[in-house]
């Protein structure tokens, strides 16, 4: 198909791939991959029988721009400052990636996984009530943020994800650990 000045060309992946070919993922249930991210379920559009008041926004970020500190912050206040345009919001979480170590404990591959197991690259918004999150979803789906079309849903508190919505929105410490003293 011609696009402007170029060709766009669709393929289905599996053609001449064999079983057994590196890179191919082996025949097992999918529980037998507890770090791959289980597919989201969206809520539904009549959200008045339920308690879908969690906006969850895909392809909004990436794991690079949750690295730097400052980064982070400004990006957590911005989507805060956004979100809470359309209610009041409870809770907002935006999973980091695990910091790498230098020793190389941790091959890129394993810390990738474990990031998106983590959730992270997904914005969790809470909002106190319904309404709210259904007129969040309406305007912010679809909207283009830093290049990259938002794909967004609403789910509520007993939503089947992964990872759970009760460890995302776990209660944070107010301070870190105190430092064993020696």
């Amino acid at each position: 198909m011609e696009l402007g000045d170029r060709y766009l060309v669709v393929q289905r992946a599996s053609v001449g791939a064999k079983p057994g070919t590196p890179g191919m993922i082996p025949n097992l249930p999918y529980d037998q991959f507890p770090e791959i991210p289980r597919p989201i379920m969206p809520a539904g559009k009549d959200t008045s029988s339920t308690d879908a008041r969690i906006l969850l926004m895909l392809n909004m970020i990436t794991p690079e721009d949750l690295v730097d500190d400052e980064e982070y912050g400004d990006l957590y206040e911005d989507v805060k400052d956004e979100c809470s345009k359309y209610g009041a919001l409870e809770d907002l979480r935006i999973p980091r990636p695990i910091k790498k170590d230098k020793s190389g404990n941790i091959s890129t591959q394993d810390a990738h996984r474990m990031d998106e197991a983590a959730g992270v690259g997904r914005v969790y918004v809470k909002y106190q009530d319904t309404t709210s999150a259904s007129a969040a979803l309406n305007s912010l789906a679809g909207r283009s943020f830093a290049g990259r079309s938002i794909i967004a849903t609403i789910l509520s508190d007993d939503s089947q994800t992964t990872p759970p919505l009760s460890i995302i929105f776990a209660p944070q410490p107010d301070a870190p650990p105190p430092l064993p003293s020696s």
